[in-house]
């Protein structure tokens, strides 16, 4: 009977275990602990249906929070590379037009006309006649005349 009580000493850890750190065990692990558990059972008291059934629905439920996770990390890189193409899209829609830009650190005023854009520092820059400001400082966008004159 003690080699018993020390098998549901270690099942008993074993659960704690996986109630504390469950993000930290895989499904493999959750596996290895389950059928060590089953071949350690007391033949007398063995494992009830409802504990099976529970432990099960647990892997499942572990597995299908994996895959939402991938899924969720997939979707968010998409969501970023959208976002990306959108403002290069933007910055380029900019091209020859004349903008308005204010700096939210200082409020200071910058306008000038798009000559370019590149990117820097995980943004997109634009490139006015001096200077470049982040496009997301852009306020304003203006049409020009031929002339030069705003419209």
């Amino acid at each position: 009977m003690a080699g018993v009580t020390e098998v549901n000493a270690v099942n008993a850890s074993a659960q704690q275990t996986l109630n504390v750190g469950m993000q930290n065990l895989g499904k493999d692990d959750f596996l290895k602990l389950l059928i060590c558990q089953l071949k350690q059972q007391d033949p007398l008291e063995p494992v009830k249906n409802t504990e099976f059934i529970a432990q099960m629905s647990q892997l499942t439920s572990l597995e299908n929070l994996q895959e939402l996770n991938i899924k969720l990390e997939y979707l968010m890189g998409m969501q970023q590379l959208a976002r990306e193409r959108e403002d290069l899209a933007f910055a380029a829609s900019l091209l020859g037009r004349h903008i308005e830009a204010v700096s939210p650190e200082n409020g200071q005023v910058m306008k000038g006309s798009v000559r370019g854009f590149h990117q820097e520092r995980g943004g997109i820059w634009l490139e006015l006649e001096e200077k470049a400001v982040p496009l997301h400082w852009v306020n304003k966008v203006l049409v020009t005349a031929e002339d030069g004159e705003d419209l």
